[in-house]
């Protein structure tokens, strides 16, 4: 009898040892399915609707470097505390007010999350600032400290370009003692190894150089960032100037040292060319490139979990950029990289049954981390 009742005291104690832990990753499990349901529009949602709360929407403004900006807050229902998580979508081609944002933010918050969707003026304007880093940090450090926030669960999420600042806000002085996770798809490691692949149209792919065909908003991007700490007017010059020595080129004799360089760099056509250019900018420019690079700071972030991935076939960012930040990661024991075959860039896509069945379980394996990191009590 005694026997039978110390062995009962054993499973007694196990069980509420570890009763914590399995109600933790039961929570996880389901949130991470709630929110795939929610967030991928080939899958049928309405159930999750029935099965949870309305979320609350509100507007809201947070402080940056330059002043105040607005965001959109998706929060669940009612007072329980909840892990917030600052939203990067990056540059936007289809405009913020598209419906798959809202979807993204709904499915956080039904999943949740208290979600604060950042918008970046420059990242509006289709350029890249070394500011928005800081300006997600100090997003990052409102929100915790709003009442119904848990700090201790809390964390960033970015996509494509968003991704590199989420990473890069996530390894400010500012917050990185203070963040439970960093999650980025599909974001670039470098500017310089993204620049000279924009530049030279070509990319790294199963080990070798391989010709690219680079998106045009990607292409863009990369000529508005680099030419915009110019004069306004040589600035736009450049902007509107042919690429690839196509007529009418500016005259090199009329513009600036920085502003000949770059007109180098935006007529590179070979990747030798292209790494020519990029080594010859001046110092500052240079500069600026590592400063938007969150290869350069990522071995300064603490956050116990980091995930990233990226779709193999992505046309907007090389797949090489994320391999390059998980190089850099090596040491980090909470560090988690997954490749898709599933997005174009960071839309999903149509597949047949079997290979979206496969994708979808890595997509949930890559997302799961994040929801029970922040179910942790």
């Amino acid at each position: 009898m005694l026997g039978v009742t110390a062995l009962a005291a054993t499973y007694g104690r196990v069980l509420r040892r570890r009763l914590p832990a399995w109600i933790d990753s039961g929570r996880a499990t389901a949130r991470t399915a709630v929110f795939l349901v929610k967030v991928l529009p080939m899958l049928p949602s309405r159930p999750m609707d029935w099965l949870t709360g309305r979320p609350l929407i509100e507007r809201v403004t947070y402080p940056t470097r330059t002043g105040t900006a607005d965001g959109d807050l998706y929060r669940p229902a009612g007072t329980k505390p909840r892990p917030g998580i600052v939203v990067c979508l990056g540059v936007v081609p289809f405009g913020v007010d598209h419906p798959q944002v809202a979807r993204l933010g709904e499915a956080l918050a039904r999943s949740g999350f208290a979600a604060l969707l950042s918008w970046s003026p420059a990242m509006r304007d289709e350029r890249l600032d070394p500011d928005d880093a800081e300006n997600l940090a100090l997003a990052y450090d409102w929100l915790v400290r709003q009442p119904g926030i848990d700090a201790a669960r809390s964390g960033l999420l970015g996509t494509c370009v968003g991704g590199a600042f989420a990473l890069m806000a996530g390894s400010t002085p500012l917050i990185r003692e203070r963040v439970a996770f960093l999650a980025a798809f599909a974001p670039y490691a470098s500017m310089r190894t993204f620049v000279r692949d924009v530049a030279s149209a070509s990319r790294v792919r199963n080990g070798a150089r391989e010709p690219w065909a680079v998106d045009p908003l990607t292409r863009t991007v990369f000529t508005r960032t680099l030419t915009a700490e110019l004069e306004p007017t040589e600035r736009d010059t450049l902007r509107d100037a042919p690429s690839g020595g196509a007529a009418a080129p500016p005259d090199p004799a009329t513009l600036s040292e920085a502003g000949r360089a770059a007109l180098d760099l935006l007529r590179a056509s070979d990747l030798e060319t292209a790494t020519s250019a990029i080594e010859a900018l001046p110092a500052p420019m240079r500069a600026r490139l590592d400063a938007l690079s969150p290869a350069t700071t990522i071995a300064l972030a603490r956050a116990p979990l980091i995930v990233i991935a990226h779709d193999l076939d992505d046309h907007v960012i090389p797949v090489s950029e994320s391999r390059q930040l998980m190089e850099a990661l090596a040491g980090h024991p909470g560090a988690h990289y997954t490749e898709f075959r599933f997005f174009h860039h960071a839309t999903p896509r149509r597949l047949a049954l079997l290979p979206l069945a496969r994708e979808l379980a890595r997509f949930f394996a890559y997302v799961q981390p994040i929801f029970r990191q922040a179910a942790t009590r």
